[in-house]
């Protein structure tokens, strides 16, 4: 999980870590987080490019607009993963979440994005 510390600037040392940041905190859950993060990320993306505003991003996904806050800052634990696939598809934004492990057995999960046709 770590890589060699770096020196950068005044000697600050950097650790580069890669994989789960949930694990690497020690949260419980951590794969189901990281699975609604990238979830959240795509969500994000979408709203983004249309560029909406959280008001008109609450109308169309039919939530509140403090629950669209809630995901432009990333509050993973607020919402499960089967509400955000909800929110995908009121977005018209297909998706296929995939997941494996790599050769340290993290786990690694990918979302690939398509338009519906």
């Amino acid at each position: 999980m770590k890589k060699p510390i770096e020196k950068q600037g005044n000697d600050i040392p950097i650790v580069r870590r890669t994989g789960n940041i949930f694990a690497q905190l020690n949260r419980p859950n951590a794969d189901e987080l990281l699975r609604r993060t990238r979830v959240i990320n795509v969500i994000n993306e979408v709203l983004k490019e249309r560029g909406l505003d959280q008001a008109d991003a609450a109308k169309l996904l039919e939530i509140d607009q403090a629950d669209v806050s809630r995901l432009m800052h990333g509050q993973v634990s607020r919402f499960s993963l089967d509400r955000l696939m909800s929110l995908v598809e009121r977005l018209g934004v297909g998706i296929t979440l995939t997941q494996s492990h790599d050769e340290n057995n993290r786990l690694v999960v990918e979302v690939l994005r398509a338009q519906y046709a």
